[in-house]
């Protein structure tokens, strides 16, 4: 199952097609923040809150120059075309999420999502990953003031900005919530650990688009009949298990992968995610704009080989690696299954 908290009245989901969940209407901090242009800050955190745009200055701020922004496309083919070269200022989104206080740290950080919401209903996603561990979090930015001058906001508290995204689809306006979510998937890897028990090795992942309903099974070969990409260090460490080596991994990018079941960059719909996860419950996500619209290109790959040689048991035949990533909390081992919320 997945849990959702959000504002849209009731959202229905599955995961494998067994749990259905909802959620309601009637959260007083979003509806009240947005009624005086604050930005709600809820869901798995410790303190809700909201934040005003005179709370948003007095926190450390960054400045984004000469910053451009070109139109998203409908369809791939279009002719890229430039809206903008502008600057802006204002306060990263990891800042303010700090500020309120995680609730998920350490080893179930992975399985974390974050919602960003305009006031005309605009919707995007951020994974934990890229907001936390990658650079993109180094620019994801809420913004109260464009080429020196402040911004004209009437509902939301600032204006989101994407610094390290090709194209400004996941811009929004006015935001007036964000929501931290975390996919719910039973873990048992830790009691795995503890027990010392082994789950044996597969020769395939499933992949769902829970949207569609559409899944296709894929295996070793399926992998290696699609382009790879060498990543030639990637820091593998970790809270639980420290720091382990810096090795190099061979693979197909996972939007590579994503195909597969028909997901094409220019119409991924940057309100979606994708869950990879492991028969043990380990699971980590990734944004559809870091796939598909991200200035680091091919920096998520799934490997099939580290360090030149197929990988090992623990490893099992696939195992998703983030070439940027500062640690290692999103090398999902064992690949079982990916989804596409």
């Amino acid at each position: 199952m997945i849990s959702f908290f959000v504002t849209r009245g009731f959202r229905f989901c599955s995961l494998l097609g067994f749990c259905l969940c909802f959620s309601l209407l009637s959260h007083s901090v979003p509806a009240k923040a947005a009624a005086d242009g604050r930005i709600a800050v809820h869901g798995a955190i410790k303190n809700s809150r909201a934040f005003s745009v005179d709370q948003l200055r007095e926190m450390p701020s960054l400045l984004l120059k000469d910053l451009y922004l070109l139109k998203e496309r409908k369809n791939c083919e279009d002719k890229d075309e430039l809206l903008s070269v502008s600057s802006y200022r204002g306060v990263l989104l990891r800042d303010i999420l700090l500020k309120t206080g995680l609730k998920y740290t350490r080893k179930w950080e992975p399985g974390v999502f974050i919602r960003v919401r305009g006031v005309h209903g605009k919707e995007v996603v951020f994974s934990f990953g890229e907001i936390f561990y990658s650079s993109i979090g180094r620019s994801v930015l809420l913004a109260y003031e464009k080429n020196g001058k402040a911004l004209s906001l009437k509902k939301g508290g600032g204006e989101l900005i994407v610094g390290t995204d090709v194209r400004a689809g996941r811009s929004i306006g006015e935001v007036c919530e964000i929501t931290v979510e975390r996919v719910d998937v039973k873990m048992l890897a830790y009691k795995d650990k503890k027990k010392k028990f082994v789950r044996p090795t597969t020769e395939h992942f499933t992949i769902l688009d829970h949207k569609t309903e559409k899944s296709v099974e894929l295996g070793p070969d399926d992998l290696k009949a699609l382009p790879q990409v060498h990543i030639p260090e990637a820091v593998m460490a970790g809270d639980c298990e420290g720091f382990r080596g810096v090795y190099a991994f061979d693979g197909p990018p996972l939007k590579l992968v994503l195909k597969a079941i028909g997901i094409q960059g220019c119409q991924a719909g940057y309100d979606r995610f994708v869950l990879v996860a492991s028969e043990d419950g380990f699971c980590s996500t990734f944004s559809m704009g870091e796939l598909f619209n991200s200035r680091l290109s091919d920096n998520i790959i799934i490997a099939l080989k580290k360090e030149g040689s197929p990988l090992d048991e623990k490893r099992g035949f696939a195992t998703s690696v983030v070439r940027e990533d500062s640690i290692g909390g999103r090398s999902v081992k064992r690949i079982h299954r990916i989804e596409i919320y």
